[in-house]
């Protein structure tokens, strides 16, 4: 029987692990109770690492049009003001930071490239009633009847997870006191690539324009408001009618609901063979836009791991690392997230008084300026724990975080983005002054070799790569990675087949490195992995 994963839920968190599911050898079922994709505009915002994660699975040229690149946010105080004008800071992974997109459009191609999989089996109108797990499978029962046995299941079933609640796992946090008015259009006026957040005590509102004239208008509910009232055509013509030149038609709203935020995380990602993934992991408010990304960088995390133990033998402790890595990172985007909406939409009057005094007052102090307006506060996507090496002499600080993405330049002037090098499994990246073909050999050699990783030699900018070299030599364009001093011995990094570092290290410590990574891997990697790698060559 081939390896096989049931993914429950096609929003974009479990078509986006299914694919990457796919990529890594790994067959899927993918379990879904709507009849088909889904069609209403809900996450708004795409940030770079989501951006690379569809890169990986070659679809940002069918994505694009749908996408407002590059974008920054505008905040206005209590007396309409300009409070502040944010740009998140210069991103390291070789896209913008900070997206607009249409989550419609966004599921349509991820769902298009499933079919497109041949590992991929997609059933829609199918509804989850039990998850059983015995003699090294999961079973799953469905509504009409069936069973379907899998290796493992990954539940992306949303914030009302199906999966989570057979499985008895509870939620930590809290829900929102404050449900917001969400207001989805056609038609808009609104033509820049900047979100507005009015930070007005009298109501709060936030309007995000999107690509054709789409657009999103947030609304805090006050209190008395009836939650079906305030949905009606006419109060909502009103509530929008201060932020447009056009007066809005029924026939505009492609969404009008309410909803309540929740800062809640699942006490526990994994339960034997099933793993909680996407919202149905965690949920938090929308102030800092990464609710989608966090479950995209959950499907990112696991896809390839569980590709690894089923396809090449990894001890089942490779799991494990899942919630060890994406854990930390969802908690504190859900806490800054909650701060962020305390403190930018609070009605009360004071306070926002006092929010306002202060932002204006940052002006004087430029570092801090900084900070904020290029929204550095965001916590980094790194982790300490989990399969990496950490150890003195590894590095900066560099085991633990995603590998920068330069562009790249070859000997004849050829120019790629540097993970279209990389290929899909584990790789090798020498970073040296010059060619340095004894640190690849000493790798060849080493315990790294059963990873079968993919060897690349990287200049800095520059430099003129060889030609002819016995592994594929380029320059990067931008000084984005992390190279020793000039005179120091060169350095090597391992990269994981999610893009981020594993151990920085020395050609002599190879062998090191392998063994301290030993608890997570255990033989070779997937011959087809090595066929990819070939083609990306």
């Amino acid at each position: 029987m081939a390896p096989h994963v049931i993914v429950v839920g096609a929003g974009p968190t479990g078509l986006t692990t299914a694919n990457l599911l796919a990529d890594h050898g790994v067959d899927v079922t993918v379990l879904e109770r709507q009849p088909g994709p889904g069609n209403e505009p809900r996450a708004v915002s795409l940030a770079d690492e989501s951006v690379r994660t569809l890169q990986a699975l070659d679809l940002l040229q069918e994505l694009a049009p749908d996408v407002v690149w590059n974008c920054d946010a505008r905040y206005f105080g209590a007396d309409g003001r300009l409070l502040a004008a944010t740009r998140a800071a210069r991103s390291r992974l070789g896209h913008p930071p900070k997206n607009f997109f249409d989550q419609p459009a966004l599921e349509r191609v991820l769902h298009s490239a499933a079919q497109r999989r041949p590992g991929i089996q997609l059933r829609h109108g199918v509804t989850v009633t039990t998850v059983e797990q015995h003699d090294g499978a999961v079973v799953v029962g469905t509504k009409d009847g069936s069973l379907l046995s899998a290796d493992y299941l990954v539940a992306c079933d949303g914030g009302r997870s199906t999966v989570r609640e057979l499985l008895r796992i509870p939620m930590s946090g809290s829900t929102q006191i404050e449900p917001w008015i969400v207001l989805d259009v056609d038609n808009d006026p609104h033509t820049d690539r900047t979100s507005r957040f009015h930070c007005d005590p009298q109501r709060p509102t936030v309007i995000v324009p999107g690509v054709r004239g789409r657009c999103r208008y947030e609304f805090m509910l006050l209190a008395g408001e009836d939650r079906e009232a305030v949905l009606d055509d006419v109060f909502l013509a009103r509530l929008v009618a201060p932020y447009r030149t056009a007066p809005l038609r029924p026939a505009d709203i492609r969404r009008k609901a309410v909803y309540i935020a929740h800062r809640l995380v699942a006490v526990r990602w994994r339960a034997g063979r099933v793993f909680l993934a996407g919202d149905a992991a965690h949920m938090m408010p929308p102030f800092a836009g990464q609710g989608l990304n966090s479950g995209l960088r959950d499907a990112r995390n696991l896809a390839w791991k569980l590709a690894a133990v089923l396809r090449a033998g990894a001890p089942d402790a490779l799991l494990d690392t899942y919630e060890t890595e994406r854990r930390p990172h969802s908690a504190a985007m859900v806490n800054v997230s909650v701060r962020l909406g305390a403190h930018i939409m609070t009605t009360h009057p004071l306070r926002a008084r006092l929010r306002d005094m202060a932002a204006h007052a940052t002006r004087v102090v430029p570092p801090l300026h900084r900070y904020l307006a290029e929204m550095r506060f965001l916590p980094a996507a790194r982790f300490t724990e989990g399969c990496l090496v950490r150890r003195p002499g590894s590095g900066p600080g560099l085991a633990g975080i995603p590998l920068p993405q330069p562009g790249t330049v070859t000997s004849d002037g050829t120019g790629r983005p540097l993970d279209h090098l990389l290929g899909p499994g584990w790789s090798v990246v020498l970073l040296a002054q010059q060619p340095a073909p004894d640190a690849i050999r000493a790798v060849q050699k080493s315990l790294l070799a059963a990873l079968a990783p993919r060897l690349l030699t990287v200049l800095p900018v520059g430099q003129v790569p060889p030609a002819g070299t016995d592994t594929p030599t380029v320059a990067e364009t931008e000084p984005l990675l992390p190279f020793p001093p000039p005179g120091d011995v060169p350095r090597l990094l391992l990269v994981r087949p999610d893009r981020y570092i594993a151990a920085a290290f020395t050609p002599s410590q190879a062998d090191l490195v392998a063994q301290l990574l030993s608890q997570w891997t255990s033989g070779t990697w997937p011959a087809h992995w090595a066929e990819r790698e070939a083609e990306v060559s």
